[in-house]
């Protein structure tokens, strides 16, 4: 039998429907905040997806000290970046539904303000 495992995306998809379902009753800000997150969560995965560049410097080499020792470690390959329309297909959809949750949490922000 197979570990249990736990995966953060279940917990977020939860909440961003628990949200969606009670927008009425939850103050705007909430609202706005937990739609361009979560959207820009998603833009952000299918940039990795796609084989963006790493933000954090995670290319680089990795330096460490042991015992008074400088360990130094390669950098981490690259990954190949999608090339053909089956490969694209799942960093399009999720790119796109990630842009839609950031342009409505814009919009329930400018109509908070009325403009």
């Amino acid at each position: 039998m197979g570990q249990l495992r736990f995966d953060q995306r279940w917990l977020i998809l939860v909440g961003l429907i628990i949200v969606l379902a009670n927008a009425s009753a939850l103050p705007w800000q909430v609202v706005a905040l937990s739609l361009a997150g979560v959207g820009g969560w998603l833009l952000w995965t299918a940039w990795q997806m796609a084989g963006g560049s790493s933000l954090l410097g995670r290319d680089a080499g990795h330096v460490t000290y042991w015992r008074g020792q400088r360990i130094e470690r390669p950098p981490l390959p690259r990954q190949r970046r999608p090339t053909s329309w089956p490969s694209l297909a799942p960093i399009l959809v999720i790119g796109l539904f990630g842009a839609a949750l950031v342009m409505a949490g814009l919009v329930v922000f400018l109509r908070a303000f009325e403009l």
